[in-house]
């Protein structure tokens, strides 16, 4: 289903409501909700604000059954400064770059997680276009 944009103008002031695509909530869409939980509690346990704000932005928009999130997500991939340059585990300590205990199986995991989000995410998307 899809809202249609409009505009009332009434006066000198303009309503305007957006258009929405709404998300068929399947399995898939469900795993990708769980999947972004797991991803957002590693992002966070690295103090990593940005990203993990980015992903509960998206799985706030899926559980409304909206389709940006999906939008969202696939949007985080690709080009320079993208989610997938995100390393995990990184300090500075007096202009020096240190590397947290356990930095390797943290970013292993990262990996996996961005993975599995992206395959669900582009998923999703084709069966919506089904």
């Amino acid at each position: 289903m899809v809202l249609l944009a409009c505009t009332l103008a009434i006066g000198n002031i303009a309503f305007r409501a957006t258009s929405r695509r709404y998300l068929n909530m399947g399995a898939k869409t469900e795993e990708l909700i769980r999947v972004l939980d797991e991803l957002i509690a590693v992002l966070e346990s690295d103090d990593e604000e940005h990203w993990s704000a980015w992903f509960r932005n998206a799985r706030a928009q899926l559980l409304d059954s909206d389709y940006a999130g999906i939008a969202s997500v696939l949007s985080a991939f690709g080009g320079m400064g993208s989610f997938n340059d995100l390393t995990l585990g990184r300090s500075y300590k007096n202009g020096v770059l240190c590397w947290k205990a356990g930095y390797g199986d943290l970013n292993k995991r990262l990996e996996g997680l961005k993975d599995d989000v992206s395959r669900l995410a582009g998923e999703v998307k084709k069966l919506q276009f089904a």
